[in-house]
């Protein structure tokens, strides 16, 4: 096998050589002709060309050699390649050299001719190498084939061209996918925007709709407010005209009156100040506290006879009695034509006197002598009925503090709680328990006051007419704000909207009776004997007035201060002065005293009720 092998390589061998002997003859065949061609065209051009025909062999055999030393004979072209022999032959007649000698870039060396060369037997070699891969290891950059530069740049641009425009195809591929990533994510917001838009818009509908509709039914109750204002300034006029009336009837009575009494009528504004110029006579007993609501309007009474009138002061006439009460009434309030009573069988009646018709004047209830002008009830009195309208029962005890306005009322009793009431309802809308409060409150000296008590209340029975000691003894509010005065003689301020005592004011040792407040000051009369003003911004004692006796009903404005002190006599204060002054016309204990404008109504143990001019 070793030899068939080996017989095989030397007739590939003998082959490669056989093709490379024809190869290079009929190169150098064609070689030869074109330079025989150049030699012929050269002289026209070259008029100096005289080099031999063996150089012109010698440089073909060079030039397309495959064994040829230098490159620039295969780039350069035939032209330069005859400039340069023409050049070398210069140089040799020069230096006289031999003819047969070609110079290549300035260095001589002796070329054999190209017919020697050819003629020349190639040696057999025993090298493994033939001559080509030897000269190729010799010189590589001679062996490895070289592309034109230009051709190169085009092809490196090209790539480049390529790599980047593959680069910038993948770029721009992922931008893209980016790109409409973030368009469908901005899609989708928009796709949100627009449903909350779309919501937002069917509330507003909603809303549009639902205040259309409340449009529509304010527009209904306008409708029938505006009804009910006509029929009100209807009944306006009709009772304008019944005033009206009412008032021609009484100057028709009073022209049939004595002289006197047309004298005194005429007198009713240059009363002096201080003078009695009505008593009003009926009650049996004594009189327990009195209210009015004008000089020339209503005034009521109640007393220990356990009645309760009412009184027309325009006709100087007793109209009759409210009854509805079991018990008997210590406290009162009148506003207007409501009535609101406190009673001792613990309930509140609320009453309408504007319902109440006038009762017709006699002449048996006129009296002739003096500027008083007594009046007294017929032997039959009058019980006026259809007048209450309504009840608030709730208390436990004894109603013995009361104060109301137009829609709200707060009581005070002995069941040791206050209670507020909506009119309107007639229900209690909030129970303030004062023992409560006085406990959590925890103040200093709460429990020794809670223990004068029982002498307190024992001392009340010494005299039969001298006035009890309530647990609240007085109270009185303003929106939410609240004042009440109770036994132990401390004054609380409460919340009506928490229902909480905020401040206590201490300082009476006694029960307290009465009490009023202003924006600035708060007024209280006690047992103590004593009447303290207060300083409600600082909660202080702006001043103190004593007196001989229990103070037991108060009133004022901001120039005086009307006290009653268990005695005959009416107390009045000057604000302003530091001055007292006095009235006096009862027999009795005066124990509830009331003004309004110039006019004080007073009532006492006498059973008698006094007006006076102020």
């Amino acid at each position: 096998m070793a030899a068939k092998e080996s017989s095989r390589n030397d007739q590939g061998t003998t082959l490669s050589r056989m093709n490379y002997t024809t190869t290079m003859v009929t190169a150098r065949d064609t070689a030869f002709g074109v330079a025989q061609a150049a030699r012929d065209l050269l002289p026209t051009s070259f008029p100096d060309w005289t080099a031999p025909l063996s150089h012109l062999e010698s440089l073909t055999t060079v030039m397309f050699s495959p064994l040829a030393a230098h490159p620039v004979y295969q780039s350069e072209s035939l032209a330069k390649a005859l400039q340069l022999m023409q050049q070398q032959q210069r140089q040799r007649t020069s230096t006289q050299s031999s003819g047969s000698e070609l110079v290549l870039h300035g260095k001589s060396q002796a070329w054999p001719s190209s017919s020697e060369l050819l003629k020349a037997e190639i040696p057999e070699s025993s090298a493994p190498l033939s001559l080509f891969q030897g000269f190729a290891a010799t010189y590589p950059e001679l062996a490895t084939p070289t592309q034109p530069q230009n051709s190169t740049k085009r092809s490196r641009r090209k790539k480049k061209h390529h790599g980047s425009t593959d680069g910038e195809t993948g770029r721009s591929l992922t931008q893209k996918i980016a790109d409409r990533e973030q368009k469908i994510r901005e899609g989708n917001k928009l796709q949100k925007q627009k449903s909350s838009t779309a919501n937002e818009i069917n509330q507003i509908n909603m809303q549009i709709e639902e205040l259309v509709n409340k449009r529509k039914s304010l527009e209904q109750k306008w409708a029938r407010l505006e009804a009910k204002e006509q029929q009100l300034l209807m009944t306006i006029d009709a009772l304008n005209g019944s005033i009206v009336a009412v008032e021609e009837d009484a100057s028709d009575a009073g022209s049939s009156r004595t002289g006197q009494q047309d004298e005194a009528d005429s007198e009713d504004e240059i009363y002096e100040r201080g003078t009695c110029y009505k008593t009003l006579e009926g009650h049996d007993d004594d009189v327990l506290c009195v209210d009015f609501n004008h000089p020339k309007g209503l005034l009521v009474s109640s007393s220990l006879d356990g009645t309760v009138r009412a009184w027309d002061l325009h006709r100087n006439r007793c109209l009759g009695s409210l009854e509805g009460h079991t018990s008997l009434v210590h406290c009162m309030q009148l506003d207007n034509g409501s009535l609101l009573t406190g009673s001792d069988d613990g309930s509140i009646k609320q009453w309408n006197l504007t319902a109440i018709s006038p009762a017709p004047t006699t002449t048996s209830s006129v009296a002739s002598s003096g500027r008083s002008s007594p009046v007294s009830s017929d032997d039959t009195l009058p019980v006026l009925t259809n007048c209450c309208v309504g009840n608030l029962e709730g208390h436990q005890a004894e109603v013995t503090a009361l104060y109301s306005d137009q829609t709200m009322a707060v009581s005070g009793s002995n069941d040791k709680t206050m209670k507020q009431w909506d009119l309107e309802t007639q229900q209690c809308v909030l129970t303030l328990d004062v023992m409560w409060a006085s406990n959590s409150a925890g103040s200093t000296g709460s429990s020794s006051s809670w223990k004068r008590l029982d002498q307190w209340s024992l001392d009340g029975l010494t005299s039969f007419f001298e006035p009890s000691h309530d647990f609240v003894g007085a109270l009185q509010f303003w929106n939410f704000a609240l004042a009440s005065g109770t036994i132990d003689g401390k004054l609380r301020m409460w919340d009506l909207r928490t229902g909480q005592a905020h401040r206590t004011l201490p300082g009476h040792t006694g029960p307290i009776t009465c009490l009023q407040f202003d924006e600035v000051h708060l007024v209280s009369g006690s047992a103590d004997k004593t009447i303290r003003i207060w300083d409600l911004r600082t909660g202080s004692v702006f001043d103190t007035l004593s007196y001989s006796s229990p103070v037991s009903s108060l009133q004022f404005d901001a120039g005086r201060i009307i006290s009653t002190n268990a005695s005959e006599n009416i107390d009045i204060y000057n604000r302003t002065s530091f001055q007292h002054t006095s009235l006096q016309g009862h027999t009795g204990q005066v124990h509830s005293v009331r003004f309004r404008d110039s006019v004080l109504a007073s009532g006492a143990s006498d059973g008698v009720v006094k007006l006076w001019a102020l």
